[in-house]
């Protein structure tokens, strides 16, 4: 394909990364990729504190009350999630668009979608009262 088809095809000038309007896509794709990689962590941190959490409920043989780590994972997950979805969403809807950003801008809008739904269920799970049943401490 030749960079003419290109022109009429009304895709932006073909620039590299960090040049021009092109520079600004792929740093708004980037950005998109890094704050959804965040939400996947967060996600796995407040899996492994829940996991804590769990343990020691156990232990004490009584229900405890939830961690700032649970909350703080969760709220930040949710928030980055957000932003991820945001700057996807942005990329996408730029005029010119270089084939590389929207590409990657097109693969990060679902997944940060899915993981979306998964953070906001945890935030709600999260801030739901205690059940106040009482544990099987018998081991």
């Amino acid at each position: 394909m030749s960079t003419d088809t290109l022109t009429d095809l009304d895709t932006g000038p073909v620039t590299g990364p960090g040049t021009g309007t092109a520079g600004e896509g792929w740093r708004i794709s980037s950005a998109s990729v890094v704050l959804l990689a965040v939400g996947v962590l967060m996600a796995y941190g407040f899996n492994v504190f829940e996991d804590r959490h769990a343990a020691a409920e156990l232990d004490a043989c009584r229900t405890l009350p939830h961690t700032w780590p649970m909350y703080a994972a969760a709220c930040a997950g949710l928030l980055a999630t957000l932003a991820a979805v945001a700057l996807a969403g942005r990329r996408l809807l730029l005029p010119r668009r270089p084939r590389g950003p929207v590409q990657m801008a097109g693969m990060v809008l679902p997944a940060a979608v899915l993981l979306l739904v998964l953070q906001a269920m945890i935030v709600w799970s999260v801030f739901q009262p205690a059940s106040g049943g009482a544990l099987d401490c018998l081991r």
